[in-house]
């Protein structure tokens, strides 16, 4: 489950909007470039997390540049037109703040978590990040050996092959089956130019969202925003990838690897971003296996003691989802688990859920929910990514449309998007 929060505003090119929350007072502008700022200014608060999201992610990637997003990440911290060198971490250390970065399959993300007087500092450096990063061959080419020894570390642990392998074999058309990390190859031999073109091409104003949040000038600090990332060029961006999945026969994948235990991924496709079935996703998912009083612990883990451990969630994405249940047990187990687990999601489907079941889950979910709202990151982070990804209203009305959610609902989204059919399975065994 994904708790994102922010406050839906109808905006124009210009216009800007701002609300009371409980957490502060948000302020979103839409600039004609395309790009979007999202304020949210809490006085009661010591420090702020000054953050971009831009959309380009490994979805956004051919064959030939698999790795480039996440390449990329590494590279924009090496040096830009006014902090060249280290200068920009040594910075934001001397401020007593954080600084990293992340890229996931639909975007990248660069923050600052700073004290408060630091926020200033803080826009104008990821400012001059985005729009001028000098991607220094030296640079490159260090930066190229430390992805390719993660890529090497990420094909040597089992778990990580795993879910790879779940996501090339659920996904076989939509560019969510691209990994994030890459290959080694592509990354071993891509030019600079190379690199600088994939970025100039995706790290565009109208895939861009800035989130401040905090305790932090709200006027000075919109200013500044205008002053560099409203100065961005508009530049049209490259088309979107095919994220959108059409419904097929699932597949069964096992291999036997250096591994003490077995390990599973048993998932089926769900609904796309677009769909509010996605609220009902995470509930129906989170009762099914969500915790140690869901059906799936309390069955295989607890009466008949088939696994060591077990959970299942519904993943969010631009595109379509994954409803999944990951697992794991000792190797002789393994269909009678997924027999169990095809047993359970009949039964829900058959005879539906208790209301305590229900309850129980909007419970845990309203527990989730307070604790992502505790930091200014937590919150930016909520924002950013439902912004980001179409949907600014979604995480605002997330608890509403969650508390609103019945037994039967929950019923009718595995009755509809579930079949023993649809069912892809990765397995990870011990060698024979």
């Amino acid at each position: 489950m994904k708790f994102k929060k922010i406050l839906y505003a109808a905006l124009c090119v210009l216009v800007v909007c701002g609300c009371v929350s409980t957490k502060g007072v948000k302020t979103v502008k839409k600039y004609d470039t395309g790009l979007t700022s999202v304020l949210i200014n809490n006085d009661d608060s010591l420090a702020a997390s000054v953050s971009v999201y831009v959309r380009a992610g490994a979805v956004d990637e051919k064959s030939s540049q698999a790795g480039l997003s996440h390449f990329l990440e590494h590279l924009m911290f090496k040096g830009s037109k006014n902090y060249q060198g280290d200068e920009l971490s040594r910075r934001v250390e001397n401020m007593g703040g954080y600084i990293n970065a992340a890229t996931s399959k639909e975007y990248t993300m660069y923050y600052i978590n700073i004290q408060k007087d630091g926020v200033e500092e803080a826009v104008k450096m990821l400012a001059d990040v985005v729009q001028f990063p000098l991607f220094p061959q030296d640079d490159v080419d260090r930066e190229r050996k430390v992805v390719i020894e993660e890529i090497q570390r990420h094909s040597d642990n089992p778990e990580s092959v795993l879910y790879e392998t779940f996501f090339k074999t659920i996904y076989e058309k939509s560019a969510l089956k691209n990994s994030i990390i890459g290959t080694a190859d592509v990354i071993a031999n891509v030019s600079r130019d190379e690199i600088y073109d994939y970025y100039s091409s995706h790290y565009v104003p109208e895939k861009m969202v800035v989130v401040v949040s905090g305790n932090f000038d709200k006027n000075k600090t919109q200013k500044l925003i205008d002053k560099t990332f409203g100065k961005i060029q508009k530049r049209t961006p490259l088309p979107d990838p095919v994220t959108l999945e059409s419904v097929h026969t699932g597949k069964d994948w096992i291999k036997h690897d250096k591994v003490e235990v077995g390990y599973l991924v048993s998932g089926f496709l769900g609904p796309d971003i677009t769909s509010d079935d996605i609220f009902t996703a995470d509930l129906a998912m989170s009762v099914l296996g969500g915790g140690k009083s869901s059906r799936l612990y309390r069955v295989l883990k607890d009466e008949k003691q088939l696994v060591y451990s077990i959970g299942s969630s519904f993943m969010t994405v631009k595109g379509t989802g994954i409803a999944y249940v990951s697992a794991v047990f000792a190797p002789e187990n393994l269909d009678e688990i997924k027999a169990e687990i095809k047993k359970q999601i009949e039964d829900i489907i058959k005879n539906g859920i208790t209301e305590e079941e229900l309850n129980r889950a909007k419970l845990a979910f309203k527990t989730s929910w307070n604790f992502s709202h505790e930091t200014p990151f937590d919150i930016a982070y909520n924002v950013g990514y439902w912004t980001l990804m179409g949907r600014p209203e979604a995480a605002d009305n997330y608890m509403l449309k969650i508390k609103a959610l019945t037994a039967e609902n929950v019923r009718e989204f595995f009755a509809k998007y579930y079949s023993p059919d649809r069912i892809t399975n990765a397995a990870l065994l011990p060698n024979r």
